[in-house]
Protein backbone atom coordinates (compact mmCIF):
# COMPACT_ATOMS: atom_id res chain seq x y z
CA UNK A 1 0.00 0.00 0.00
CA UNK A 2 3.22 2.15 0.80
CA UNK A 3 4.16 2.03 -3.22
CA UNK A 4 0.84 2.78 -4.67
CA UNK A 5 0.65 5.83 -2.29
CA UNK A 6 3.80 7.03 -4.03
CA UNK A 7 3.68 6.04 -7.14
CA UNK A 8 0.10 7.96 -6.63
CA UNK A 9 2.18 10.93 -5.70
CA UNK A 10 4.45 10.87 -8.29
CA UNK A 11 1.57 10.39 -10.81
CA UNK A 12 -0.26 13.10 -9.43
CA UNK A 13 3.13 15.34 -9.82
CA UNK A 14 3.35 14.31 -13.37
CA UNK A 15 -0.17 15.32 -14.29
CA UNK A 16 0.09 18.20 -12.80
CA UNK A 17 2.73 19.05 -14.90
CA UNK A 18 1.31 18.07 -18.12
CA UNK A 19 -2.20 20.10 -17.54
CA UNK A 20 -4.05 18.13 -15.43
CA UNK A 21 -6.34 20.48 -13.57
CA UNK A 22 -7.98 17.93 -11.43
CA UNK A 23 -4.43 16.42 -10.31
CA UNK A 24 -3.57 19.82 -9.33
CA UNK A 25 -2.51 20.36 -5.20
CA UNK A 26 -1.88 23.43 -3.74
CA UNK A 27 1.72 23.27 -4.91
CA UNK A 28 1.10 23.68 -8.39
CA UNK A 29 -0.60 26.96 -9.57
CA UNK A 30 -1.61 26.42 -13.25
CA UNK A 31 -0.32 23.75 -13.85
CA UNK A 32 3.68 24.63 -12.62
CA UNK A 33 4.93 23.48 -9.50
CA UNK A 34 5.22 26.57 -6.62
CA UNK A 35 8.54 26.68 -4.67
CA UNK A 36 8.18 27.54 -0.79
CA UNK A 37 10.00 30.31 -1.62
CA UNK A 38 7.22 32.09 -3.60
CA UNK A 39 4.81 31.51 -1.62
CA UNK A 40 6.70 33.49 1.58
CA UNK A 41 7.23 36.19 -1.13
CA UNK A 42 3.58 36.50 -2.26
CA UNK A 43 2.29 36.47 1.60
CA UNK A 44 5.00 39.17 2.16
CA UNK A 45 3.41 41.06 -0.09
CA UNK A 46 -0.22 40.81 0.82
CA UNK A 47 0.94 41.54 4.58
CA UNK A 48 3.22 44.56 2.70
CA UNK A 49 -0.34 45.56 0.78
CA UNK A 50 -2.67 45.49 3.75
CA UNK A 51 -0.24 47.55 5.97
CA UNK A 52 -0.03 50.06 3.04
CA UNK A 53 -3.56 50.54 3.42
CA UNK A 54 -3.87 50.33 6.77
CA UNK A 55 -1.58 52.89 8.16
CA UNK A 56 -1.52 54.94 4.45
CA UNK A 57 -4.33 57.41 6.36
CA UNK A 58 -2.45 57.61 8.96
CA UNK A 59 0.71 58.46 7.26
CA UNK A 60 -0.99 61.45 5.45
CA UNK A 61 -2.75 62.67 8.22
CA UNK A 62 1.03 62.77 10.05
CA UNK A 63 2.14 64.56 6.98
CA UNK A 64 -0.52 67.01 7.27
CA UNK A 65 -0.26 67.66 10.91
CA UNK A 66 3.21 68.77 10.74
CA UNK A 67 3.12 71.05 8.04
CA UNK A 68 0.30 72.33 10.28
CA UNK A 69 2.28 72.52 12.81
CA UNK A 70 5.12 74.56 11.29
CA UNK A 71 2.67 76.88 9.78
CA UNK A 72 1.62 77.82 13.12
CA UNK A 73 5.40 78.22 14.75
CA UNK A 74 5.63 80.73 11.54
CA UNK A 75 2.35 82.40 12.68
CA UNK A 76 3.82 83.13 16.67
CA UNK A 77 6.74 84.29 15.05
CA UNK A 78 5.06 86.85 13.34
CA UNK A 79 2.96 87.57 16.19
CA UNK A 80 5.72 87.85 18.69
CA UNK A 81 7.44 90.60 15.81
CA UNK A 82 4.82 92.22 16.27
CA UNK A 83 4.19 92.11 19.94
CA UNK A 84 7.54 92.94 20.41
CA UNK A 85 7.14 96.10 18.01
CA UNK A 86 3.87 96.97 19.66
CA UNK A 87 5.66 97.44 23.47
CA UNK A 88 8.30 99.27 21.93
CA UNK A 89 5.16 102.06 20.62
CA UNK A 90 4.09 101.58 24.25
CA UNK A 91 7.46 102.31 25.62
CA UNK A 92 7.32 105.35 22.92
CA UNK A 93 4.09 106.47 24.64
CA UNK A 94 5.54 106.79 28.01
CA UNK A 95 7.73 109.49 26.86
CA UNK A 96 5.71 113.08 27.72
CA UNK A 97 8.11 114.93 24.47
CA UNK A 98 6.63 111.84 22.34
CA UNK A 99 3.28 112.60 23.56
CA UNK A 100 3.45 116.31 22.62
CA UNK A 101 4.92 116.04 19.26
CA UNK A 102 1.68 113.83 18.58
CA UNK A 103 -0.74 116.29 19.73
CA UNK A 104 0.54 118.85 17.77
CA UNK A 105 0.55 116.86 15.05
CA UNK A 106 -2.31 114.64 15.06
CA UNK A 107 -4.69 117.05 17.07
CA UNK A 108 -3.26 120.63 15.94
CA UNK A 109 -3.04 121.26 19.99
CA UNK A 110 -1.10 124.53 20.35
CA UNK A 111 0.72 125.81 23.88
CA UNK A 112 -0.95 129.22 25.25
CA UNK A 113 0.43 131.80 23.60
CA UNK A 114 1.23 129.99 20.16
CA UNK A 115 -0.12 130.73 17.34
CA UNK A 116 -1.74 127.74 15.06
CA UNK A 117 -1.26 127.77 11.38
CA UNK A 118 -3.38 125.71 9.06
CA UNK A 119 -2.64 125.20 5.03
CA UNK A 120 -5.89 124.46 3.29
CA UNK A 121 -4.34 123.79 -0.26
CA UNK A 122 -2.97 120.64 -0.80
CA UNK A 123 0.88 119.62 -1.26
CA UNK A 124 2.33 120.08 -5.17
CA UNK A 125 2.89 116.77 -5.13
CA UNK A 126 -1.20 115.58 -5.10
CA UNK A 127 -2.02 118.41 -7.64
CA UNK A 128 -1.38 118.54 -10.92
CA UNK A 129 1.57 121.25 -11.41
CA UNK A 130 0.26 121.41 -15.09
CA UNK A 131 -2.45 124.84 -15.00
CA UNK A 132 -2.66 125.18 -18.75
CA UNK A 133 -2.29 123.20 -21.60
CA UNK A 134 0.92 125.16 -22.78
CA UNK A 135 2.63 123.49 -19.68
CA UNK A 136 1.38 120.48 -20.06
CA UNK A 137 4.16 117.74 -21.43
CA UNK A 138 0.97 115.98 -23.30
CA UNK A 139 -0.04 119.33 -24.69
CA UNK A 140 2.54 118.86 -27.79
CA UNK A 141 0.82 115.15 -28.61
CA UNK A 142 -2.76 116.29 -28.24
CA UNK A 143 -4.64 117.07 -31.77
CA UNK A 144 -5.91 120.49 -31.70
CA UNK A 145 -9.84 118.84 -30.44
CA UNK A 146 -7.74 117.03 -27.72
CA UNK A 147 -5.55 120.53 -26.15
CA UNK A 148 -9.15 121.97 -26.28
CA UNK A 149 -10.79 119.43 -24.08
CA UNK A 150 -7.87 119.12 -22.11
CA UNK A 151 -8.22 123.32 -21.77
CA UNK A 152 -11.75 122.59 -20.80
CA UNK A 153 -10.60 119.90 -18.60
CA UNK A 154 -8.21 122.05 -16.47
CA UNK A 155 -10.08 124.90 -16.24
CA UNK A 156 -12.84 123.42 -14.75
CA UNK A 157 -10.57 121.48 -12.13
CA UNK A 158 -11.48 123.13 -8.09
CA UNK A 159 -7.28 123.30 -8.14
CA UNK A 160 -6.97 126.05 -11.02
CA UNK A 161 -9.57 128.25 -9.37
CA UNK A 162 -8.57 131.14 -6.38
Amino acid sequence: MGASRATGAAGAAGAALHGDPEAATWRTVLGAPVSPRTWRGLALFTVLVVLVVLLGSTVRAWVQQRSEISAMREQVVSQERSVTALQQEQSRWQDDAFVEQQARQRLKFVKPGERPYTVLDPPPTQRGTATSVATSADAADLPWYGAVWESMRLADAPASRP
